[in-house]
């Protein structure tokens, strides 16, 4: 059922809604790796325990994701969007009261139950909201709001953490997650199909779910692909530090640019899908990966002598990619399952994801510690990403 006339014509406002709550939160989700320098040096943390903080917090998604997307299709998105906003945001300001990695943990963990909430209740509301023929330019720019929001990190948080402490600057940013989750209580409003028999979205549970091929690959390639973003978000800042001799901040500023290169890539691919392949999802896939390991290989030949301009094309290029993906997978996904299921399939997804963010940052780092080398594990990171590749073969596209 699509909504009428009159409710579609605010549909973009509703959008614009929900993706300045993905930011807000994202800000808090994201900036803890743009922060990790920091927190390296003044916790003495080795780069496995690095990729541990992304563990933790990380864990914390997987614990709630598949709850966050039933609770998206029996209570409705908006109010799964609102209070989990709210919710980081104030489990982010318990920053300040963090003495050491003792109690840092619990609250990188509670962080991640407020953001597991974010993605399948939003992805509920674009596919309650959109038709098909719009649906992977709308799932694109609601997911852009992922990388905007750790560029937005990765631009302030770092500099203003040496002037404020990076307690401080993170508690700030819970700030703007709190009021964004009141306006997303007061604007948003759930399509007229969404309040339509929502007992039918028990029809299609975890079980049937985890029946079906199409999902388990599409589990294994967002469990590759998004561990894959996360071991580039937690330790690009140290390898371009580590290895090329970038100042802090330089790195920073790097790390910003490949994430909004990202939010470039969720909305350029969204629009090919749409326009130019006409609503197909699958080949674009196949292209942004194929792209992402070609990108991930180049990056592991950076030295200390590689001009400057060069890193720069190879991480816009990277983050273009890698960090371009996960709209149009999301659109795909919500097609096959529909939109009484997207919220738990979605979830289910977003398991899987955070499950590939839990474990392989650490495994990252541990490559690095043991081989001393990055590019060691920036290979191991392309070889997985091709292993992703493959499991595209089994994601089918109902035409």
């Amino acid at each position: 059922m699509e909504p009428n006339s009159h409710a579609a014509g605010k549909r973009w406002f509703f959008l614009l809604v929900v993706t300045l709550c993905q930011v807000s939160l994202s800000v808090i989700h994201l900036g803890i790796p743009a922060l990790a320098p920091l927190i390296q040096e003044e916790l003495r943390l080795t780069r496995t325990q690095v990729g541990l903080l992304s563990t933790i917090m990380n864990g914390g998604v997987v614990l709630t994701a598949i709850a966050a997307g039933k609770a998206a299709d029996f209570l409705g998105e908006r109010l799964i969007i609102a209070y989990g906003s709210m919710a980081g945001g104030l489990v982010i300001m318990g920053i300040l009261g963090v003495g050491g990695s003792a109690t840092l943990f619990p609250v990188l963990l509670l962080t991640g139950l407020a953001a597991a909430t974010s993605t399948p209740a939003g992805s509920k509301a674009v596919a309650g909201w959109f038709p098909r023929s719009e649906r992977g330019t709308a799932m694109s720019l609601r997911q852009m709001a992922i990388p905007l929001g750790g560029a937005l990190a990765a631009m302030v948080l770092p500099s203003a953490a040496l002037h404020l402490g990076w307690r401080a600057a993170l508690a700030a940013s819970g700030l703007l997650a709190v009021g964004m989750g009141v306006v997303a209580l007061r604007l948003y409003h759930e399509p007229p199909a969404s309040g339509l028999h929502k007992e039918e979205a028990g029809r299609l549970g975890i079980g049937e779910l985890l029946r079906r091929s199409d999902i388990w690959a599409g589990i294994v390639f967002v469990f590759v692909l998004a561990g894959g973003q996360w071991c580039y978000l937690f330790y690009l800042e140290l390898y371009l530090k580590e290895t090329l001799g970038f100042p802090i901040t330089t790195a920073a500023a790097m790390m910003a640019l490949g994430q909004i290169c990202g939010v470039g890539g969720r909305i350029v691919w969204g629009l090919v899908s749409d326009r130019l392949l006409r609503s197909r999802r699958r080949p674009v896939l196949i292209l942004v990966t194929f792209l992402a390991i070609l990108t991930t290989l180049w990056t592991a030949q950076f030295t200390a002598r590689t001009p400057f301009w060069l890193v720069f094309v190879v991480l816009a290029l990277l983050g273009f990619t890698l960090m371009g993906w996960n709209g149009i997978y999301l659109a795909l996904l919500a097609e096959q399952v529909g939109v009484h299921g997207a919220g738990m399939a979605v979830g289910l997804s977003n398991t899987g994801a955070f499950l590939g963010i839990v474990a392989l940052p650490p495994i990252f780092g541990f490559v690095v510690d043991r081989t001393d080398s990055y590019r060691q594990a920036w290979f191991v990171l392309a070889g997985l990403v091709f292993l992703a590749l493959v499991a595209l073969r089994w994601l089918k596209e109902d035409r």
